[in-house]
């Protein structure tokens, strides 16, 4: 079963993307604290990250820098409202989805990267 895990401060945000991505190949771990959310990934490994950008205590654009020092071949979607965040998903390589979220599409791109082998995902540009 592949893990991916759902980084929001807004808690609505998390229940529904476990409850849109979860399914029998797909666990899903929410978490509203940017924070713990990086101590898990110290201590178990993940397939995806889904990260907003704008979180109380560490920023999206920090969390991504920190979730790749611990996992460099991680694959990470950057979820925001701001026009910004296209910028920074381009600056560190990562997937970009717009807020509000078209849920089928993150369902359909989420799908995508944990069927792939590990080890042909790219390293991202930084």
């Amino acid at each position: 079963m592949k893990k991916v895990l759902v980084i929001d401060d807004d808690p609505d945000q998390t229940e529904i993307a476990v409850q849109i991505l979860t399914d029998t190949e797909t666990q899903v771990r929410a978490f509203t604290d940017p924070l713990r959310a990086l101590a898990a990934l110290s201590s178990e490994d993940a397939d995806l990250l889904i990260v907003d950008l704008s979180m109380p205590w560490i920023g999206g654009e920090d969390f991504i820098n920190s979730a790749r020092h611990r996992q460099p071949h991680l694959p990470i979607f950057l979820i925001s409202g701001y026009s910004r965040g296209l910028a920074i998903a381009q600056e560190t390589g990562v997937h970009f989805f717009a807020k509000p979220v078209d849920w089928d599409a993150l369902r359909e791109a989420v799908h995508r990267v944990v069927r792939q082998p590990a080890d042909s995902r790219p390293v991202a540009a930084r």
